[in-house]
């Protein structure tokens, strides 16, 4: 007889194999990427004669800030000032993430919109990753842990309702499509969008395992580690640790560790709470930052039912997870408990959050998708007696869950080359030939403001709703003045600005006071201004 021989299986292979679990995130995560690539592949790819697209499709208002944030970190800088507005602004040390993308850009020699991209795509990875670990902590059962990561992955809510319904006034309250316009409710939506959603979800997941596990494991190192990733996340939204540091609190009160543990869980907050105390000071005392974020837009809480339809799916299943967590209270029964009611109670109570009550959402499906996890696998499926209905229930809610999700990759495609996403080939050189230029303050319309601060140094007299001062009243003056109402070189001397940024959207003739210009493209006009 021939002895068999085992033929020995590549490295690689055997290298995915020993990820084991760890291979569902993996691939949920590269499954992700590659599906949000679809609408701006589609929009880069198909960008009709003349336009250009600018590479956001979801609160492109906002995506504009970011890259305007990560050009200061091109440039070296790691304080950010408000270049939306010519008024003074002296550095601030926020929006530490986004400027240190812009520093990576520089280092890698990378565009901003390249550097941007990359960073969604990584925190995709980074997520799923984090949520697995997170799931794996809170929930029990390898088909229950499964399914909840299906479940965070691609899972949205029900706004679409509202939308059916024409976003009706109900209690006095407009309701609206929640989960469709705030990332932070979804980790699918999350990743699609700007990349610091995915990235303070990340560092947040982190944070409240590696803290938990430092507490009852009383080690100093792991203590360590959390500080970091509770300061990672402070770097985002220096709110949200002030949250679960509450919620952490009552759970190591109600179900105590060892005193070395403690020490480790202080340690975690330690390292964090310096620039969490930075951040609520200048939010509170900064004349520049009080300004800016008294012109935030939805800045009260949402109203119930918009928000509990944006999280139907979640909490429904929640609901039937509620009894077992109260009956056994156990240290991550307590803690998830607190997050939710410390959550209602910054929405819903006074309290000192004032204007950032509704910025309290980061990575809430989490505790959702863990307590949904729960009702479907402890409560629901064992009560049905066929396996058929035992399989089906689970991949049935999964997929009725991403009906919002194939809106938000598929309207996109519909509307990929409507002029809101775009620049005209005139007003994208316009921009590539200021950033080439000394920086100064320019004056142009609301629209074309976005952009600038984004693509060169400049800053400019209007461009963004919440960070330039008098958004309203600037753009109206603005819009007199690009239009030949009124005096443009007045305008622009009385407000000591050094360009001029014309483009055909204010009419068919450019301004007649202004001089030669220095630039000219096909309907744009850029004017020095001495």
């Amino acid at each position: 007889m021939i002895a068999s021989r085992q033929i020995p299986q590549p490295a690689r292979r055997r290298r995915w194999e020993a990820l084991g679990d760890w291979r569902l995130p993996l691939l949920l995560a590269a499954a992700l990427c590659l599906l949000t690539l679809v609408p701006y592949l589609y929009a880069w790819l198909t960008e009709p004669h003349g336009r250009v697209f600018m590479g956001f499709f979801y609160l492109g208002d906002d995506a504009n800030t970011y890259l305007a944030k990560m050009h200061q970190g091109y440039e070296g800088k790691w304080l950010w000032q408000n270049r939306y507005t010519t008024e003074p602004s002296p550095g601030i040390f926020f929006f530490t993430f986004w400027i240190a993308l812009g520093h990576l850009a520089k280092l890698l020699s990378l565009s901003l919109l390249a550097v941007f991209q990359l960073s969604r795509l990584a925190g995709a990875f980074a997520l799923l990753a984090v949520a697995w670990a997170f799931i794996v902590r809170f929930v029990e059962g390898r088909t229950a842990r499964r399914w909840a990561l299906w479940f965070m992955s691609v899972g949205l809510g029900c706004g679409y309702v509202i939308q059916a319904l024409g976003h009706p006034i109900v209690l006095g309250q407009q309701t609206d499509t929640l989960d469709w316009r705030m990332p932070e409710l979804s980790a699918f939506y999350s990743v699609l969008s700007l990349p610091h959603f995915a990235w303070v979800a990340a560092f947040q997941g982190a944070a409240i395992v590696l803290t938990l596990a430092a507490a009852e494991r009383g080690q100093l190192r792991l203590g360590l580690l959390a500080g970091l990733a509770w300061l990672a996340e402070a770097s985002i939204h220096a709110q949200m640790p002030i949250l679960l540091w509450g919620a952490l609190g009552v759970a190591l009160v109600i179900r105590p560790v060892s005193p070395r543990g403690y020490l480790a869980a202080l340690l975690a907050v330690a390292i964090a709470l310096p620039y969490v105390a930075y951040s609520y000071v200048e939010f509170r005392a900064s004349p520049e930052v009080l300004r800016w974020s008294a012109q935030w837009r939805n800045n009260l809480p949402p109203d119930v039912l918009s928000l509990s339809l944006a999280l139907a799916p979640q909490l429904i299943l929640a609901a039937f997870a509620l009894p077992a967590l109260i009956r056994r209270r156990s240290r991550d029964d307590v803690f998830l408990l607190a997050w939710l009611i410390l959550l209602a109670a910054i929405l819903w109570l006074p309290n000192p959050a004032g204007n950032l009550r509704r910025r309290f959402f980061d990575g809430i499906y989490m505790p959702l998708v863990v307590l949904a996890a729960r009702g479907m696998f402890g409560a629901i499926v064992p009560r049905l007696r066929s396996l058929r209905g035992r399989r089906l229930l689970p991949f049935a809610w999964v997929a009725v869950s991403t009906i919002g999700s194939a809106f938000l990759i598929g309207a996109p495609l519909l509307y990929a080359h409507a002029a809101e996403y775009s620049l005209s080939s005139g007003e994208y050189r316009g921009l590539t030939w200021l950033s080439a230029q000394a920086p100064g303050a320019v004056l142009s319309t609301a629209r074309m403001g976005l952009y600038i601060p984004a693509y060169s140094a400049d800053s400019v007299y209007v461009g963004q709703y919440s960070e330039t001062y008098n958004y309203e009243a600037k753009g109206r003056l603005a819009e007199r003045a690009l239009s030949g109402r009124t005096s443009a070189a007045a305008l622009a001397r009385s407000a000591h600005l050094n360009y001029v940024f014309w483009s055909a959207e204010s009419g068919a003739t450019p301004p007649t006071d202004l001089g030669v210009p220095a630039f000219r493209a096909p309907g744009v006009r850029i004017w020095r201004i001495s």
